[in-house]
């Protein structure tokens, strides 16, 4: 039965990858400063970019000679060294994953920077357990961004409390960012009040909106929903935006807190 389900699982999620930012290194355990492509008697020190169960892209820093000089190695074996903390274990778990090198070039758009995507030979179980729980996080967050998309959250001083929200937001929209505040938020929708001499935003713009938490700094792709200016001349701007795990679980953990406090309260001799 658990050979049927892994199997499953696997054949799901056997093209997707991850991509290795903040929120998806800190879920996986992943230190990403100790990860290590071992070609011949070279180590390369490499980011990880993109992880799945079949493959994985690394990020390497190298000149123009040096990505030439590795060049050869297209289609050799090789292995990934890796450093993993399940939040289950005390002690990381060093992983060494055999690999086959199945490119590596230049980066598109990044002077000294070498893309390497590798194929698995296979992927580790440690690493396939870890990336199956991820995966599963993501289904989980998904389905909860389609829950929370209302009612609004007013993000008063109780809920920034409650939220770890530190009062900083930046808006972006094809130029430099500026800053923003942030008055009422959902999974799916943030609305900001804009100062007076911030840009013009129009609907249906393209932006990218970064929010700081106490547990997390991330950003947030979105379109501009409405645009409304108020009698005091401060524009009312809302955005829709995309999936972002980091703010789905934010706001879970905040309706449970709130939900407990409130059930405790309810409760309470008074």
């Amino acid at each position: 039965m658990q050979k049927t389900q892994a199997g499953n699982a696997l054949q799901r999620y056997g093209d997707e990858l991850i991509a290795m930012g903040p929120f998806a290194s800190l879920k996986l355990g992943l230190d990403p400063s100790q990860t290590v492509l071992r070609l011949d008697t070279y180590n390369l020190a490499c980011a990880p970019f993109r992880f799945g169960l079949k493959q994985a892209a690394l990020l390497c820093f190298l000149s123009r000679d040096e990505l030439a000089f590795f060049q050869r190695y297209k289609g050799s074996l090789g292995g990934l060294a890796l450093s993993m903390q399940p939040a289950d274990s005390q002690k990381p778990l060093k992983i060494f994953a055999r690999c086959t090198v199945s490119s590596i070039g230049p980066m598109k758009g990044r002077d000294k920077v070498g893309l390497v995507a590798l194929d698995w030979k296979p992927c580790p179980p440690d690493l396939t357990a870890a990336f199956l729980d991820y995966f599963a996080l993501l289904d989980r967050l998904k389905a909860e961004y389609e829950e929370f998309r209302s009612p609004m959250v007013p993000m008063n001083a109780e809920t920034a409390k409650g939220m770890g929200y530190n009062s900083y937001a930046t808006l972006a929209s094809g130029g430099e960012p500026f800053k923003a505040a942030l008055f009422q938020l959902s999974s799916a929708r943030l609305d900001f009040l804009l100062p007076m001499q911030s840009p013009d935003l129009e609907v249906a713009a393209a932006v990218q909106v970064k929010l700081f938490f106490r547990k997390y700094q991330f950003a947030v792709a979105g379109r501009v929903a409405s645009v409304d200016r108020l009698p005091s001349g401060v524009r009312r701007v809302g955005v829709d935006a995309r999936f972002a795990p980091e703010l789905v679980e934010l706001l879970a953990d905040w309706r449970f807190t709130s939900r407990l406090a409130a059930r405790q309260e309810q409760n309470s001799p008074g």
